[in-house]
């Protein structure tokens, strides 16, 4: 029996991640706003993040893992807070919360095993239902942010 660890080639990368420099203000309520990610931590060297277009392009294909999460602040009691991820447009994961207090309140997005070509594009996606325009999204790096790893 061989025991032996192999590490994966190249450590697997691509890998990429964007975060949000300032809070995103006054969302309009029932419709989808793209997240203006527009900061690349500095241990993100790769070359796949714009923060121009606010998304991560992978350059190689394979399997990676995507999270992205949303910090809605401002929340209103009762009413439902969307985070999606679309790929080259299409959207591939949606996860819904429900605010039980007026405050804050975060919605995560996983897919950890997904393909993407050389050439697709992800982008964090995010809707409040509160009624109102006055949600925003958190600009803290920890709590909105899109990162991308090759896994295979």
């Amino acid at each position: 029996m061989n025991t032996q660890i192999i590490r994966p080639p190249a450590f697997q990368k691509p890998s990429g991640r964007l975060n949000l420099s300032a809070e995103q203000s006054n969302l309009v309520s029932s419709v989808g706003t793209l997240v203006n990610l527009d900061v690349i931590p500095a241990v993100f060297t790769d070359g796949i993040e714009n923060i121009v277009t606010h998304r991560i392009t992978p350059g190689r294909a394979g399997f990676y893992s995507i999270v992205g999460m949303v910090r809605f602040i401002g929340t209103v009691d009762c009413t439902a807070y969307n985070c999606s991820i679309k790929v080259s447009g299409v959207e591939v994961c949606d996860n819904q919360n429900q605010a039980g207090e007026s405050g804050s309140l975060s919605t995560l997005c996983v897919l950890p095993n997904f393909y993407l070509s050389a050439s697709d594009y992800v982008e964090l996606w995010a809707t409040s239902f509160a009624g109102g325009d006055t949600v925003d999204i958190d600009s803290t790096n920890e709590r909105t942010y899109l990162a991308l790893q090759r896994v295979r």
